[in-house]
């Protein structure tokens, strides 16, 4: 809910012209009456005024840690025998560059 009343929560923006902070769905704001159009500042009347959102905290995605296990079943910190293999083998294709 913004702090005027409509039940949005991610619609303040604050001007970037003057920093008059305003909702743009009920086009209500930090001044007497509403605005006329959400693209013209009714203090500073200035087009196109939509700065920075602001009033509005995302969402975080916390990951769900079950006992400390990862998701896939397998330690975070383990290595496949296939990319253990890969990384042998560059380097020993490096030496044999470095021979010649």
């Amino acid at each position: 809910m913004c702090r005027w009343g409509c039940s949005l929560t991610n619609t303040t923006y604050m001007c970037k012209w003057c920093g008059t902070r305003y909702c743009k769905e009920c086009l209500k704001g930090e001044f007497q009456g509403e605005m006329k159009e959400a693209t013209k500042c009714r203090i500073c009347n200035q087009t196109r005024c939509q700065g920075q959102r602001i009033e509005y905290v995302p969402r975080t995605n916390k990951p769900d840690e079950e006992d400390g296990k990862n998701k896939r079943g397998a330690p975070s910190r383990a290595r496949s025998a296939k990319s253990a293999k890969s990384v042998k083998g560059k380097k020993g294709s490096a030496k044999k560059k470095k021979k010649k």
